[in-house]
This record gives C-alpha cells, structure tokens and sequence, in this order.
C-alpha cells in the first residue's frame, strides 16, 4: 500500500528523476549495502528519496543510459568496490567519502545499447514465462535431437 508523504512548507527534500540511481545506505552484511535501483522512465508525480537511501544524479555528459546503468550497478565487478565502502559491525553503513572514488567504465552509448539488448533479452528469457519456457523447451528439443542423432549413428562395418 502506498502512502503520501507530505513536505512542508520550507522543508527540503531530494527529488529523483530519470536516470537517477538509488543506492541503500545500509544493511546487516557489507555485501548487501548500496544496492541499487535505477529511475529508467519519466515520473509522473514528484517523487523524493528517504532517509534510508541516497542518490546518484548522472552528469549529462557522462553519456550513461540509465538502461545501462541498471545493470552496471548490479555487476560483481561494481558490488565488490561498493561493498569495500561500508563501514560497521552488527549494522554497515555506505560511506559516501569512499563511494565517491569508486570508479565506473562507462563504454560508449552504441556499446551500452548493445550490451542493454542482450541482457534485456536474457532478463526476459529467465523471468517472463511466456518467453522462456518455449524458449527452453526449444533449447531441450534441440539437444534431445543432437543426442538422439548421435547415438543412433553408428559407423559401418568395413566386409
């Protein structure tokens, strides 16, 4: 159930839009701090982060596709550098000094729509059923045949 929250009058609040990534700010394990979550469409109503979570606005000229950057920040290669930024002991907390030197590849935007249409397209074969069960009954049915041709090849016996 979705609740409004109201902003008062003066108060101050940090508003999302597309392309922002959200990060957690903390958890019980170093390895699930900074998880993300990225804002790849439009919003409708004024949106704001809470208390719990902190933002990353992408500079413009940094050419990220927020597409991308959906699974860029879910990559190993990046969860492990986020991961090496939490702070704690029963509780670990992101520290934002050390976020900030994390550093990103950011391929060119051809590159990165590419790499979006093969990994939108794995996405949908694990999780859509629609999709990836015929899918994988195809894969299945191809093997079945590979298998049955090979073992019921059999060479010629030479008289």
């Amino acid at each position: 159930m979705l609740e409004n929250v109201f902003i008062k009058l003066g108060e101050s609040q940090n508003s999302i839009r597309k392309g922002d990534v959200l990060f957690t700010g903390s958890s019980e394990t170093p390895n699930e701090c900074g998880m993300s979550s990225v804002v790849t469409k439009d919003l409708d109503n004024p949106t704001y982060l809470n208390s719990f979570s902190f933002g990353l606005r992408i500079d413009k000229d940094a050419k990220l596709d927020p597409s991308f950057s959906k699974f860029l920040f879910r990559s190993s290669q990046v969860r492990e550098q986020i991961a090496k930024t939490a702070n704690g002991v029963t509780r670990f907390n992101i520290s934002k000094n050390k976020f900030a030197q994390i550093q990103i590849p950011i391929p060119p935007l051809e590159e990165q729509e590419r790499i979006v249409a093969i990994l939108d397209n794995f996405d949908a074969l694990v999780n859509d059923i629609s999709i990836g069960l015929p899918a994988e009954i195809n894969a299945r049915r191809k093997q079945y045949e590979y298998y049955r041709d090979k073992l019921l090849t059999f060479k010629e016996k030479v008289a």
